[in-house]
């Protein structure tokens, strides 16, 4: 692990973390302000937009990930700043087409969630809801482009004061103004990114015949595996609670959401360097530093998803109702199912971007558009008698399952090896912590036994960590050079943490594999 790239990886982390947590917050605080029956409200609204974004991407965030990290690592330095200049405008243009076609759809043919609201409230949700489009369009724009040119210093700073507004603007907002106060705060997350879009027009748009029918094959597979990915692993199944079960039952389902996305977006924000990493060492001929580096982030991810998500899913019975009232008790056994499918599917995501960064999105569009068709097939099937249980179990088993055939791709036609041990050892160790976690909360019951139990669970983790030697596993360099290589700032803690998880070896380290 290179020094630019173990810095980066900690940034992206840290940029990604903040807009995270400050989604869960103000979503916490929100689903506390509006209820259950409002939260469905919002909740598909903030769907809508979400499918509207991932329309309006064209695969561009992507492409400038991939192809600004590659071109930069072979010199074309040119070709990067037209690429540049042409996907900022394009983007501009798409998102004046999303807007007047979101307008359409939230205010005619998608009514039907919103229409218990005035008609002044409406109206606002719907013009507040298209300037949060337009912000969050290009405000991607602009983070993208500092993931593609590996400026993650500058990322994590702009993220961490967008969170911050997110978080005050969306708590005040729903206190004062209800749902359009609630969406405000997506606005005020977005408005700094996008405020600095226009800086990208500096470059002249421009791309060599032979490169834009490479970012156009990409763009336009990348496009659609978007598409596919945010109707499977979004939350399409609210329109099928809203139709079968009604606005209460979209509450409760985002509310089990909100605490399985916390685990499930840290995978992205974990990796956001991977995939310029991979596609600058794919541009370098360097396959064989891709599969390491595949086996050893997978491990890594894995370390600290697998105990979160099962460590959630223990304490839920008393975090659910602590976080988001009473009102939302019913919403802990859908959030239990979510978390445990999330241990799982959110492994996949070192596998996607391996894939992307060697062009084979066709298996991904392949494993994607069957995870469409389980995610309407059992939406029709399910959700009708199971409701919000069904809605769950729908999600977990079309995720799990879409993760299981790309890693089948992988590990069989690419021949590259998981780090099976490692896995193993970890997911002992998680299962652990979450007994230790789930039994304290039981018998100790209330908000006291989370004080109990989430140390006792993390000493557990920490200590099975050291007996399975995981960190050792993974690589046995990699302990000290994550002390050496972190940012300063946070250095101390990174080197207190290695050494009690991974303490010097006597003897020869094993192998990661």
């Amino acid at each position: 692990m290179s020094p630019s790239f173990a810095k980066n990886t900690i940034l992206g982390f840290a940029s990604g973390a903040a807009v995270a947590l400050a989604g869960f917050v103000g979503n916490a605080v929100t689903a506390r302000l509006l209820g259950p029956d409002n939260l469905g409200v919002f909740a598909y609204v903030v769907w809508c937009v979400t499918v509207a974004s991932v329309v309006a991407a064209l695969g561009i965030d992507v492409v400038q990930q991939r192809f600004i990290a590659n071109l930069r690592a072979a010199g074309r330095n040119d070709e990067a700043s037209g690429l540049i200049g042409s996907a900022t405008r394009m983007s501009m243009l798409a998102v004046v087409v999303g807007c007047v076609l979101l307008f359409g759809y939230l205010y005619w043919f998608g009514r039907g969630p919103t229409e218990g609201l005035t008609p002044t409230s409406r109206t606002m949700v719907v013009v507040v809801a298209l300037l949060w489009f337009a912000c969050w369009r290009l405000g991607d724009v602009y983070l993208f482009n500092l993931r593609g040119e590996q400026q993650f210093g500058q990322l994590a700073r702009l993220s961490a004061v967008s969170a911050v507004m997110k978080v005050a603007t969306m708590a005040l907002g729903a206190w004062i103004f209800g749902i359009p106060g609630a969406l405000a705060g997506y606005i005020a997350g977005s408005i700094l990114p996008a405020s600095r879009v226009f800086q990208l027009l500096r470059n002249k748009p421009g791309v060599s015949p032979s490169l834009k029918r490479d970012v156009m094959k990409f763009a336009l597979a990348n496009w659609i595996l978007g598409l596919l990915g945010s109707l499977v692993f979004g939350r399409t199944q609210v329109v099928f609670l809203e139709h079968y079960t009604g606005l209460a039952a979209v509450g409760l389902f985002a509310a089990a959401v909100t605490i399985a996305e916390m685990a499930v977006q840290l995978p992205p924000l974990l990796l956001s360097a991977l995939l310029p990493r991979f596609s600058e060492q794919h541009g370098m001929g360097a396959e064989d530093n891709m599969r390491r580096l595949y086996r050893m982030m997978t491990a890594l991810m894995a370390l600290v998803i697998v105990p979160l998500c099962l460590g959630l899913a223990a304490i839920a019975p008393v975090l659910i109702p602590l976080i988001f009232g009473t009102d939302f008790t019913d919403a802990v056994a859908a959030s239990s199912v979510l978390l445990v499918a999330a241990a799982i599917s959110s492994l996949g995501v070192t596998t996607v971007y391996f894939l992307q960064s060697v062009a084979k999105t066709g298996l991904l569009l392949i494993s994607n558009g069957l995870g469409l068709v389980g995610t309407i097939v059992l939406g029709f099937l399910v959700i009708p008698s199971e409701g919000l249980m069904g809605a769950a179990w729908s999600r977990g088993v079309v995720q799990v399952g879409v993760v299981l055939i790309e890693t089948w791709y992988v590990t069989r036609r690419l021949k590259v090896e998981l780090p099976y041990r490692v896995l193993g050892a970890i997911a002992l160790a998680s299962l652990a912590q979450a007994a230790v976690a789930y039994l304290i909360s039981i018998e100790v019951g209330g908000p006291l036994s989370l004080v109990l139990a989430i140390p006792a669970a993390i000493v557990v983790y920490l200590v099975g960590l050291r007996v399975f030697a995981v960190v050792r596993l993974i690589d046995p360099g990699i302990a000290p050079r994550l002390s050496t290589q972190s940012p300063e700032r946070i250095r101390p803690m990174v080197s207190t943490i290695m050494g009690l998880v991974a303490p010097p070896a006597k003897g020869r380290a094993e192998s990661p594999e």
